[in-house]
């Protein structure tokens, strides 16, 4: 089963990133225009299309396919899956169109990161036609039809190019990552930062202003429908400041990469109480100390 209604008219895809559940979603809003909300990486996109055909909706049905930024795992797929939907327009934001139409240094980025054997297995992203393309700016409003709008709001921090999607009758936001990863398993957070572009202050910049949207629920692609909103955003704004500390005494101590992400595991297994972490969860632990590293490189 790849598909599960998780509020009014919108249903969670699990993309099986990597052949597990619950490590990477996207969103699909139903209605007179379906709308696909991240895509979840290359090697998965048929994971993608098999929960649209759970819910009833074709790939010829979708009229909008937001990747909420360029990051493989939400982005990856869109080259591949809009060859199945010839009606969808794409809309991305207009700092991370030029990676959806040549995606070359965005492989190239992601392959320094992951390693060629892991990006072989998260699949690499097909060009998008920039004839297919939109490219919208600080903040948008969408037509789902049959009274349902969206308003897209830029979101950067995570990255510069990131976007959120606030459906504005139902108060429902799919936030992108810029709140904590919150895997159903952990009772914990794990802060979003990786590299090369996070910034600390966009970042609790960013977190602040969707608090003001005053959200009824966060539909979060790492992972699920959270209602528990306030303890989601409480949680991201101090473990990302907490986080950036604890890495700035690793690192000034000469900690490796290996030994600060080992460090900063041990805490995620202490906040949550778990024995260990599942892979997925350990990649998003080293994949964020990595990402603060380098904001310390840049921001000693």
């Amino acid at each position: 089963m790849y598909a599960k209604k998780v509020s009014e008219r919108v249903y969670l895809l699990d993309t099986y990133a990597m052949g597990m559940a619950g490590a990477v979603s996207a969103y699909l809003v139903k209605g007179p225009k379906p709308t696909l909300i991240d895509c979840g990486y290359p090697s998965t996109y048929e994971n993608v299309l098999a929960g649209m055909a759970e819910v009833g909706v074709m790939p010829t049905d979708v009229r909008y396919v937001v990747p909420t930024h360029v990051h493989l795992d939400h982005a990856g797929a869109t080259g591949r899956l809009i060859r199945e939907m010839p009606n969808a327009q794409v809309i991305a934001h207009e700092r991370g169109v030029p990676h959806l139409v040549d995606p070359t240094r965005l492989i190239e980025s992601a392959t320094k990161v992951f390693g060629k054997a892991i990006m072989e297995l998260y699949g690499a992203p097909e060009p998008v036609p920039a004839a297919r393309v939109t490219a919208v700016g600080e903040e948008v409003s969408l037509d789902l039809g049959d009274g349902m709008t969206a308003t897209l709001m830029h979101s950067p921090g995570h990255a510069p190019h990131q976007i959120s999607m606030m459906l504005d009758r139902t108060k429902a936001l799919m936030t992108a990552d810029a709140v904590g990863i919150v895997y159903p398993r952990l009772k914990a957070l794990i802060p979003a930062t990786p590299p090369p572009s996070f910034n600390l202050s966009e970042y609790l910049s960013t977190v602040g202003s969707l608090r003001q949207t005053t959200p009824s629920e966060l539909l979060v692609p790492h992972f699920g429908a959270r209602k528990d909103v306030d303890w989601v955003f409480d949680g991201t704004a101090e473990l990302a400041q907490t986080w950036v500390e604890q890495v700035r005494g690793l690192r000034n101590r000469g900690k490796s990469l290996d030994e600060a992400s080992e460090a900063m595991e041990a805490k995620v297994v202490r906040d949550s109480g778990s024995d260990e972490l599942p892979v997925y969860a350990k990649v998003s632990v080293r994949v964020s100390v990595m990402g603060i590293m380098h904001y310390l490189d840049k921001n000693p």
